[in-house]
């Protein structure tokens, strides 16, 4: 009987000690614990926030993620790759943004992000809507830290966020085979997204074989810097096709832009300031420009810059060289613009090779293959790119 009793009272003991010990869990959506009733780690039942999927693509990122072939990805809102954060996607993964939610993927200075895709399982970053239109998400935006001619320390117009420095030697990451798809969602008042926009990127970063597909603004943009842009496709834009101005001092390779709705290329200094320094100066080789187009297939604008262009195939176009005015015409004396060689492939009607009315012989006409195939898609467009 003593013993009994004594077991009772250990037990007692015990199951009191247990009851005590839950009673003093105190829950937190702060304690970086998943108690309670929260679903996942500080976040869910009671907590104020909800869990984000480990699907979704949302917020900032500090920290390396990876992102794979056999997951379908949510693009949910602005996604910021901070300083720190690197975004690694594996080829063959594709990312489908919400329509009306401000989607856009920006890489900060100091992030980076690695788009490992090839010609045979490229990344693809297009809209969710099962009717996909242009301007459906916003696009991909980097900032660099490389020299502009704007201020060392500027915001870009697209995402706010700071670009620009001193380094030309900086990488931002690798860019292969990535096709952005029906982007150009308005990022405020009338400035639109472009399918991808490069800020003060420095040399170190690869961007070779993007295409951007349908797009509400230009299909690329590229804004001082250092990078070499080699294989871009740029098909069906409410803009240019590429554009490239704020001292970029770089190389292009291998163009070919198809049915942009303004011009093929636009090449300038600065926008705001047609002087400012660094002048953007580039060579860019073996470019393709097929019409439509409602200006030119080269516009020539904002204080010009220095540029050397050779082996430019155009097609089905109403006006070739459009020097934008009477300083860009000075530059053309100055001898910065040339363009060896150029052909214009079936011209449309009261077709007109240029505007520019000074003695200076800058462009010189002839037979040309341009990307590699004259008017037709490029060998090396072939299972990575759509729409033609």
């Amino acid at each position: 009987m003593r013993y009994l009793i004594v077991l009772n009272l250990a037990l007692v003991f015990f199951s009191c000690s247990d009851d005590d010990r839950t009673a003093t869990i105190v829950t937190s959506c702060e304690d970086g614990v998943q108690n309670g009733n929260e679903t996942g780690i500080d976040c869910g039942g009671s907590c104020y926030d909800s869990c984000v999927p480990e699907n979704a693509l949302e917020g900032t990122l500090v920290t390396r993620r990876i992102l794979v072939s056999n997951v379908d990805y949510k693009l949910t809102g602005p996604y910021i790759i901070r300083d720190g954060g690197a975004l690694e996607i594996f080829p063959g993964t594709k990312i489908k943004a919400l329509t009306d939610s401000n989607a856009y993927i920006a890489v900060a200075q100091g992030g980076q992000i690695f788009i490992w895709g090839n010609a045979d399982n490229p990344v693809v970053i297009t809209s969710d809507s099962e009717n996909p239109e242009a301007g459906d998400w916003g696009g991909l935006i980097i900032c660099g830290q490389a020299p502009t001619n704007n201020a060392i320390n500027s915001r870009s117009e697209l995402g706010d966020i700071f670009y620009g420095g001193t380094d030309n030697e900086t990488s931002s990451g690798v860019i292969r085979h990535l096709r952005l798809e029906y982007t150009g969602a308005l990022f405020r008042d009338e400035k639109r997204f472009n399918a991808l926009t490069f800020y003060g990127v420095g040399s170190f970063t690869t961007v070779q074989n993007i295409q951007a597909y349908e797009s509400l603004g230009n299909g690329f943009e590229i804004f001082g810097g250092r990078i070499d842009a080699t294989n871009l496709v740029s098909l069906n834009t409410s803009l240019s096709g590429i554009k490239v101005s704020g001292g970029w001092n770089g190389t292009g390779n291998s163009w070919y832009l198809s049915n942009q709705n303004k011009s093929g290329i636009e090449l300038g200094n600065n926008k705001s300031d047609f002087s400012a320094e660094p002048t953007t100066s580039a060579i860019i080789d073996d470019i393709t420009i097929n019409g439509p187009l409602s200006n030119s297939a080269i516009h020539y604008t904002y204080g010009g810059g220095l540029f050397n262009l050779t082996n430019v195939y155009t097609s089905q176009i109403q006006f070739g060289i459009n020097v934008n005015s009477i300083t860009e015409s000075e530059m053309i004396d100055a001898g910065n613009l040339f363009i060896n060689t150029i052909e214009f492939d079936n011209p449309l009607t009261n077709f007109n090779s240029s505007n520019y009315n000074g003695t200076t012989n800058f462009y010189t006409e002839g037979s040309t293959n341009g990307a590699g195939n004259r008017n037709l898609p490029p060998i090396w467009t072939e299972n990575w790119t759509i729409g033609f």
